[in-house]
């Protein structure tokens, strides 16, 4: 009796064995619940790619607390948030705490925009290793020509790295009295680690500066101008030191640093015109970009320079199309528009 049920479990095995035609019959008794598919794998994975995509993207810069832009935000336009400085929250003076925990909390506010100031600086260096503007070639297609995104992060990292050692010497030894040091010396700090105050500062000097040069200009013709127009770009853009100014002189690169900026300019310009407009700028690269052309921003809502900044881009586009002969029309438009004979 013991033998049967083995002979029976035998012959079933053979006869489940040799009908192959129905394999559903093997499936319930012999194999485990099926793992799921390595789709999930390649969901994280793609998910990860976009994360690093959304790091890259500039359409989260726009803070809850500011308006948006009229058009949503355009990643290849506008370069990543962490070019910019961040949000600096300072505390307000409560009347019933002393005065020393109210500086201690000031200096720790403080403490905390520079060190995020600071890692922003390598996060962005990490961004532009990723980038196409990491190592432009002229063999690069249309589709991954670096885009005003790449083009602006290149600028603001290779500025930051060349403060970074000095700014970080000036942070260990100050320490909390690094805000007064960098009114003085404005220029030593990276774009990240500029506060407010010293950004007002920088821009009333530019102002001063630019609104000098505009009144020496008052004195010359059209031909006078265009004689002593490479010394009023660099003046008017602050490409130049203030020095030269007081002995009234242009410094020897004028010529070569006006031309780079006009040229700058012009690219920057067809850029825009080409990606969509000013309407998919943001808020704070809308002011950075008339800043760049010379334009005053003190005192001017973002709806105001915005609509500086689209008539600027509609009287520097040539209207020759394509080639050396329409970039030299918008550099000669740029120019003009430097010198305020638009």
């Amino acid at each position: 009796m013991s033998l049967k049920p083995g002979l029976r479990i035998v012959r079933v095995h053979s006869s489940i064995l040799n009908q192959r035609s129905q394999p559903q019959l093997i499936t319930p008794l012999f194999s485990t619940p099926k793992q799921p598919r390595p789709t999930t794998q390649r969901r994280a994975a793609s998910t990860a790619s976009q994360e690093k995509e959304a790091v890259k993207s500039a359409s989260e810069i726009i803070s809850a607390g500011r308006p948006a832009s009229p058009l949503p935000a355009s990643s290849t336009l506008n370069p990543p948030a962490s070019t910019r400085p961040p949000p600096l929250d300072l505390p307000t003076r409560d009347p019933q705490a002393s005065l020393f925990r109210h500086l201690f909390r000031v200096g720790k506010a403080y403490t905390s925009f520079y060190k995020a100031g600071i890692g922003a600086i390598f996060t962005n260096q990490r961004l532009l290793a990723r980038s196409t503007a990491a190592t432009p070639s002229r063999s690069m297609s249309a589709s991954t020509f670096p885009s005003r995104s790449d083009v602006l992060l290149r600028a603001r990292v290779r500025h930051d790295l060349a403060r970074l050692p000095v700014f970080g010497l000036l942070v260990l030894v100050c320490g909390e009295f690094t805000p007064l040091i960098v009114l003085v010396f404005p220029r030593l700090t990276p774009y990240t680690c500029r506060i407010p105050k010293q950004s007002e500062a920088l821009r009333r000097t530019a102002e001063a500066r630019r609104a000098a040069s505009f009144r020496a200009l008052q004195y010359h013709d059209v031909y006078g101008m265009r004689r002593l127009a490479n010394g009023h770009i660099c003046r008017s853009l602050g490409l130049t030191s203030g020095l030269w100014d007081k002995i009234g002189l242009d410094s020897p690169f004028a010529s070569m640093l006006a031309g780079r900026a006009v040229a700058r300019i012009a690219a920057d310009d067809a850029m825009i015109r080409d990606g969509g407009g000013v309407g998919v700028l943001v808020d704070d690269e809308v002011v950075l970009a008339c800043e760049d052309r010379g334009i005053d921003v003190r005192g001017e809502s973002v709806d105001s320079l915005r609509k500086k900044l689209e008539e600027w881009i509609r009287k520097t586009a040539p209207k020759s199309r394509g080639g050396d002969v329409a970039l030299k029309e918008a550099e000669e438009k740029v120019s003009a528009a430097l010198l305020g004979l638009d």
